[in-house]
């Protein structure tokens, strides 16, 4: 977990970074909102397939 603009400047440093924030979750996101967060792995493994 870092501040919302870490976030954002770390994932245009890293290769392949994305910044994506996950809605009504806090700190324990796969607790939060489980089916938003498997949706955003989802995609993000697509893309390298």
């Amino acid at each position: 977990m870092v501040p919302h603009r870490t976030g954002r400047r770390l994932a245009e440093l890293l290769p392949r970074g994305r910044y994506v924030e996950i809605p009504e979750a806090g700190t324990l996101v796969p607790m939060d909102n489980p089916a938003a967060l498997a949706q955003e792995l989802r995609r993000f493994i697509k893309e390298d397939a």
